[in-house]
């Protein structure tokens, strides 16, 4: 079964978003961290749901660049999720 990635504390998480970056506050652990516009698509994605990484790929699709193949966009989104992981806003189950 493929990993699902998942909002640690959905209901901790403060947003606020401008055109391309956005400012995430975690009112559990009191950080907070500037997100890119990915990044903020990837939290309001995984506030909705968990989600497998081809999915997100797939959801995503319009989102990232033209001349990434699917690999490649995997690629990118799992070095994303894994920067939202290590400040501890995701996680993979």
């Amino acid at each position: 079964m493929p990993e699902r990635w998942q909002l640690i504390r959905a209901d901790a998480l403060r947003v606020r978003e401008w055109d391309d970056a956005g400012v995430i506050y975690d009112a559990f652990s009191g950080s907070t961290h500037l997100v890119d516009a990915l990044g903020l698509e990837l939290l309001d994605l995984l506030r909705q749901q968990a989600w497998s990484l081809d999915a997100l790929v797939t959801e995503l699709r319009d989102a990232l660049p033209d001349d990434l193949d699917a690999e490649a966009a995997a690629r990118l989104l799992r070095a994303k999720l894994e920067q939202l992981a290590r400040l501890d806003l995701v996680t993979a189950a």
